[in-house]
């Protein structure tokens, strides 16, 4: 029972009229004048993460353009369903799920272990200790028991793609454990498509190919690891897989895990996950530690990275979710933290499509874990305005001061409501990520204004002061406000009436700082 990913209708969508229903990869440009496919429609939201990387990656391996030209033709003119099948057939035989040959995501051998339930092939499902120790209480064994082919193929490339720390052996995703992923999608205008969502992260052949890794492997194996036996990464005679070893799409196809689907012994159920009946309810699959050991300064095109002594190492996701605080680094470039945008957004801002009635999206989402522990999976959008080069210059120094003057405010907060609950705040050292959380999600729709207004300020010729004034004033006020809500409910121990005042005083001052006002947002000075 082979189940070929490029043939079968797995992918589940749904379409403008609001029809839901499973896709072939293929057919993601079905009807796509009268009733496009708009978005991806998984049972998880994780699933959706991992599908729109799926096509993605096929769709750069297997029908990628050869230049602009064709890049821009095919975003107005997307190609149709029978020419992507067309495109597919080349790599159609590395998606068999099932089979006695090679499968898709798995090992090359058969594994001889104990079999295991099928839930942990979910990345925030209980872990072995925690079972062992029946510390599972908010996540209880044994309610994900069997898995449709639709959802296993899902999972398991969700686990590839996101592998986390996984104990002695288990080696994690080619970007690290639980990566942050960051795409371009569009909205409006025509653009709500899945297709274009798609083709927005696609890039040239040639520029794609000089991204990272070597392009001279082009054995299927380099490409698709699962078409060879696993270079697999005993402590002892085993190794470790750069990216001189392997070809660039291998970016999008990591296989760092050993996992063989027991497919063989599936019989007609429920799926535990999706809640649709299948006559192929998987119920266990096999692992085995020490596969393929990706080290190495690996650079993925569809994630942020930072530079430590001229190496990318990708940003993961952490506390406190994806906000606007992350716009230097995630849009724009960070040059304080060394920090750079995800290519796709580089070729984003390279390639500007300008129009009144679209509205550009940067899509961010990826687990929060802490080692082998997920603790959240954080998803979010910010808007991307297409920039002339006129204006660009200007309107991101502005736009970075902003951001920086908003975090000194976040800091002057979290740091004032400290000195307001305890007298001796060094002793203390509990978490405060809350009350930055709070700054940044009342200040985010503002922010986004900002944005908008400084735009059309720039494009106009207009003077921009009234616009940093208002953003001074607003981050101002902000701050104060959780400061009276938050610093007057601390710890009644350390309760002070007197320094909190003193504390809100403080406050003040620091956010009407020479930095704040003059350097960042070059307001005049205070009187």
């Amino acid at each position: 029972m082979e189940l070929n990913l490029i043939e079968e209708r797995w992918i589940p969508i749904r379409r403008k009229s609001g029809k839901e229903e499973q896709i072939a990869p293929w057919e993601i440009t079905d009807s796509h004048e009268s009733d496009p496919v708009i978005s991806l429609n998984a049972p998880r939201p994780d699933f959706n993460g991992a599908l729109i990387q799926f096509l993605i990656g096929l769709v750069q391996t297997a029908a990628a353009p050869e230049d602009e030209n064709e890049w821009e033709e095919r975003f107005d003119a997307p190609p149709s369903p029978n020419e992507l099948k067309v495109a597919f057939e080349s790599v159609k035989h590395a998606f068999n799920l099932g089979g006695n040959g090679e499968r898709f995501m798995q090992d090359f051998d058969r594994l001889e272990t104990v079999p295991q339930n099928i839930s942990g092939l979910l990345i925030d499902s209980p872990g072995e200790n925690t079972l062992k120790n029946n510390a599972d209480h908010f996540i209880k064994r044994d309610n994900i028991n069997y898995m449709c082919p639709s959802c296993a193929a899902t999972a398991l490339f969700a686990l590839q793609t996101n592998a986390p720390t996984g104990g002695v052996g288990h080696r994690v995703s080619l970007r690290g454990g639980g990566p942050l992923t960051t795409l371009v999608a569009g909205v409006g205008g025509g653009l709500d498509s899945l297709w274009r969502t798609v083709w927005l992260n696609i890039i040239e052949k040639d520029d794609f190919l000089r991204i990272c890794c070597n392009p001279k492997k082009k054995d299927e194996s380099d490409i698709f690891p699962w078409m060879a036996k696993t270079r697999t990464s005993e402590k002892d005679s085993g190794c470790t897989t750069t990216p001189e070893d392997i070809n660039p799409a291998q970016m999008f196809w990591g296989m760092p895990r050993r996992i063989h689907l027991n497919i063989g012994d599936a019989k007609p159920g429920i799926c535990d996950i999706c809640g649709c009946a299948t006559d192929i309810a998987i119920k266990s699959y096999r692992t085995k530690n020490y596969g393929v050991q990706y080290a190495g300064p690996f650079l993925h095109s569809l994630s942020p990275h930072s530079r430590q002594d001229g190496s990318p190492f990708p940003v993961h996701a952490q506390p406190g979710g994806v906000t606007y605080r992350h716009w230097l680094g995630f849009v724009q470039e960070d040059r304080k933290r060394n920090r750079e945008p995800a290519f796709v957004v580089h070729k984003f801002r390279a390639r500007p499509r300008q129009s009144d009635d679209v509205v550009f999206r940067l899509w961010a989402f990826g687990y929060d874990m802490d080692n082998m522990k997920p603790r959240c999976w954080y998803e979010s959008t910010m808007p991307l305005l297409p920039l002339g080069k006129k204006i660009r210059e200007e309107y991101e120094s502005d736009i970075a001061n902003m951001v920086v003057a908003a975090s000194e405010v976040a800091k002057n907060l979290r740091s004032c409501v400290k000195t307001a609950w305890f007298k001796r705040t060094k002793d203390k050292k509990g978490d405060m990520s809350f009350i930055g959380a709070r700054f940044w999600q009342n200040t985010e729709e503002n922010f986004y204004d900002a944005l908008h207004n400084l735009k059309i300020s720039l494009e106009e010729g207009n003077e921009c002061g009234l616009i940093r004034q208002g953003w001074h004033k607003l981050i101002y006020q902000t701050s104060l406000s959780l400061f009276d809500e938050v610093a007057w409910n601390g710890p009644v121990e350390d309760a002070d009436p007197k320094r909190i005042v003193l504390a809100r005083h403080e406050l003040e001052k620091k956010n009407n700082s020479k930095k704040i006002r003059e350097e960042l947002l070059d307001l005049p000075k205070k009187s």
